[in-house]
């Protein structure tokens, strides 16, 4: 599930495990008026439909599918 925020050059933000995108709601308000932001809830978390024993590479393809073709990337997990 994507959401997306603002115009400008375009940002992706990834959440960490047992999260979702609502953790970078701060960090979407104070960048959306230089950037388009797009928040990522990755696979069973947040809005996404739950995934079944997916490995990381077919997360990774989902993922990608809907990605912009440029972006710089942002993630957060733990530690």
């Amino acid at each position: 599930h994507w959401q997306s925020f603002g115009q400008g050059p375009d940002l992706v933000l990834l959440h960490g495990w047992g999260m979702n995108g609502a953790v970078w709601q701060q960090t979407v308000e104070s960048l959306q008026a230089d950037f388009c932001v797009h928040v990522v809830d990755l696979p069973g978390y947040g809005f996404s439909a739950e995934h079944h024993g997916e490995d990381l590479a077919q997360i990774a393809a989902m993922v990608l599918k809907d990605a912009p073709e440029k972006a710089v990337w942002l993630g957060w997990s733990l530690g």
